[in-house]
């Protein structure tokens, strides 16, 4: 008896699970939905999001630069620290105050760091020997180029719709990832199982 409510106990576990990972996947299939209806919502919530973040890592940075100054930390590593602290925090005030502006500054960074990336990629694909296929790796090199390169080309109107367009889009590959693994990905009961199995059949 104690065998079978054990399996029935992993079972309503693995249950609990596939309906909680169910739930969660719509959820951010809803909100990635959502989200390409409002693009330009989505861009500033996330750049003052991203400037919050920004400001509490400058924080961080200076009090910990300027803590426990008889400490054996070089000075030029304290001042280092302080200056980077100071920089999130100019760089967070402004993505705070000033979400627009600072989105169109990040849509360059972000077209700029694609072309980058797609280039060292194809040229790596090129030069290596890779155990994917080669052809597919210079393909998804030059498709993230030409994405940098339609994000500049169309700026600053792309800074008004592409972070959202980003966010939205990561929401819906998260949920539709979440939603997989509750529909079609089985739970692992089998190794809780097997010990109560084998028990029953000693006896």
């Amino acid at each position: 008896m104690g065998s079978i409510a054990a399996f029935n106990g992993a079972a309503a576990t693995a249950g609990r699970s596939r309906w909680w990972f169910i739930g969660a996947g719509t959820l951010l299939l809803l909100l990635g939905i959502a989200g390409l209806f409002m693009v330009v919502t989505l861009t500033i919530a996330s750049t003052i999001w991203y400037g919050a973040l920004l400001l509490t890592a400058g924080i961080v940075e200076v009090v910990e630069a300027l803590m426990n100054p008889r400490e054996a930390q070089a000075w030029r590593s304290r001042a280092v620290r302080f200056l980077a602290g100071l920089l999130y925090l100019f760089g967070g005030l402004y993505a705070v105050f000033r979400p627009l502006e600072a989105s169109l500054a990040l849509t360059l960074v972000l077209g700029a760091t694609l072309i980058a990336s797609g280039m060292a990629r194809a040229i790596w694909g090129v030069a290596h020997e890779t155990k994917a296929s080669r052809s597919a790796v210079i393909l998804f090199a030059m498709l993230s180029v030409l994405l940098g390169a339609a994000l500049i080309a169309q700026w600053p109107y792309s800074g008004l719709w592409s972070i959202g367009l980003f966010v939205s889009c990561d929401l819906l590959a998260a949920g539709l990832s979440w939603l997989w693994i509750g529909l079609f990905v089985k739970p692992q009961v089998s190794s809780v199982a097997a010990p109560y199995r084998v028990g029953a059949g000693a006896r």
